[in-house]
C-alpha cells in the first residue's frame, strides 16, 4: 500500500485521500462502492486490525513489525499484553514487559512529508489511543482533532462523522498536494449486526462522497484490512479452551486474535498440548505450530515471531471455534475468503494494474 499511496499521490493534481475502512470485505465492497473501481488484496495473517493497519502504513510483513494479533507476549516477558490498551495478562505476577512490543518503521505519512507534502489523518478512535502500536501507526502524520464528543457505533453515523471532517481538511489550501488518511470505524458494527441493511446504507453514502470528492477533482482511494464471518461458538469448545489455556499447561495466558488463538506451553510440554487441543477442537480448528505456519507461507518464523507468538496455534475452520468473545456474532482472523480478501477502491485514480 505505501507505494501505491505514493504514485496515487504524485499524479494527484489537488491531493490523496485514503480511506481505511475496518472490517470490509471485498464480496460486500465490490457491490456497495457503485461509482469505484475495484480489486481484491490479500489481508495479513492474522487477518486483524493492529497486523494489517501497520503492514498497510509501513509495508513490513508482520514477522518484520511483530504486531502479531491483538494480544501476545514481548520478548522475555512472562505475560501476554494487549497491543492497544497496554493491558498485561498473567497467571501470577508480572512486572511489566521491559522488551518492545513491536517494531516500527518509516510510514506512508513519513514518505509524504519526505517528499515535500503534508499528511493527514482523520478519525476520532486513533486520535484517542495511546501506546506503542498507534505510535507506530501514525509516525509522521499530523492527526486533525476531532469535534465528536461521543463515538455513536451506528455506522451511517460514522460515516457522517469521517465525511464531515474528511471536508474540512479538504476545504483548507493546501500549498501541495496533500495525503489525507481517513480512519472509518464500520468494524464495531459489523461484530454485532454483520453486513446489515444499516452498514449498506453506510457504504452508499461512503461512495457518494468519494465520487464527490472526485468530481472536484480530488484522487480517492478506499481498502480494508479485514473481512468478517459469522461464529457460532460451542459451549463444550470454550470449555475446552479455557481447560487447557490453564497453569496446569501453559506458562501464561493465551494470545491472539479472534478465530487465531495460540498457547504459551510449559517448556517440554509442546507436543502434549499441540494433540489435546487438536482432540478437543476437532474438526473447528486446524492446530498448528509456527514452524507449519511458515511452511504454508502465512508467517515467517523469525525471531521476531517466535518471542511473541505461542508455541501451539489454532485456526478457525468452523463458526464453532471458540472465540475470544463469544458474545460478538461476527469475527475475523483465520483464513477464510471473506476474511482475507479485502477491497482496493478508487475514483480518479489509478489501481496497481493500470500502472
Amino acid at each position: 500500500m505505501p507505494e501505491v499511496v505514493e504514485r496515487c499521490l504524485s499524479n494527484a493534481p489537488r491531493g490523496l485521500c485514503v480511506l481505511a475502512v475496518d472490517g470490509l470485505s471485498y464480496g460486500v465492497a465490490e457491490t456497495a462502492l457503485a461509482h469505484a473501481r475495484t480489486r481484491p488484496l490479500r489481508s495479513t495473517f492474522p487477518s486483524t486490525s493492529t497486523t494489517a493497519w501497520l503492514t498497510a502504513v509501513t509495508g513490513a510483513d508482520p514477522s518484520r513489525h511483530g504486531a502479531l494479533g491483538m494480544v501476545y507476549r514481548a520478548p522475555d516477558a512472562d505475560c501476554v499484553t494487549h497491543l492497544i490498551t497496554g493491558e498485561t495478562y498473567a497467571f501470577g505476577p508480572c512486572p511489566p514487559p521491559k522488551n518492545p512490543l513491536l517494531h516500527g518503521g518509516p510510514t506512508l505519512f513519513d514518505r509524504a512529508v519526505a517528499a515535500g507534502g503534508a499528511a493527514f489523518v482523520v478519525g476520532a478512535e486513533l486520535e484517542r489511543l495511546t501506546g506503542e502500536w498507534a505510535a507506530a501507526l501514525l509516525h509522521g502524520a499530523r492527526v486533525v482533532p476531532s469535534s465528536a464528543a461521543e463515538l455513536d457505533p451506528d455506522p451511517v453515523a460514522v460515516i457522517e462523522r469521517t465525511v464531515r471532517e474528511v471536508e474540512a481538511v479538504l476545504a483548507d489550501p493546501h500549498e501541495v498536494p496533500p495525503l489525507v488518511w481517513a480512519y472509518v470505524n464500520l468494524d464495531d458494527h459489523i461484530h454485532l449486526a454483520g453486513y446489515d441493511d444499516r452498514l449498506h446504507a453506510s457504504l452508499r453514502l461512503l461512495d457518494s462522497a468519494a465520487s464527490r470528492w472526485a468530481d472536484a477533482g480530488w484522487s480517492v482511494l478506499a481498502h480494508a484490512d479485514h473481512g468478517q464471518v459469522p461464529v457460532d461458538p460451542k459451549a463444550e469448545l470454550l470449555d475446552a479452551w479455557a481447560r487447557l489455556d490453564s497453569p496446569a499447561h501453559c506458562r501464561m495466558p493465551g494470545g491472539g486474535a479472534g478465530r487465531v488463538r495460540w498457547m504459551y506451553p510449559l517448556p517440554g510440554h509442546e507436543q502434549e498440548l499441540a494433540a489435546a487441543l487438536s482432540d478437543a477442537l476437532g474438526d473447528h480448528a486446524l492446530v498448528l505450530t509456527p514452524d507449519d505456519l511458515a511452511e504454508r507461507g502465512l508467517l515467517a518464523a523469525t525471531p521476531v515471531v517466535r518471542e511473541r507468538i505461542g508455541a501451539v496455534v489454532a485456526l478457525a475452520t468452523s463458526a464453532a471455534f471458540p472465540v475470544p468473545d463469544p458474545t460478538v456474532a461476527w469475527e475475523h482472523g483465520s483464513l477464510s475468503d471473506d476474511e482475507m480478501f479485502v477491497p482496493l477502491a478508487a475514483w480518479n485514480a489509478p489501481l496497481a494494474q493500470d500502472a
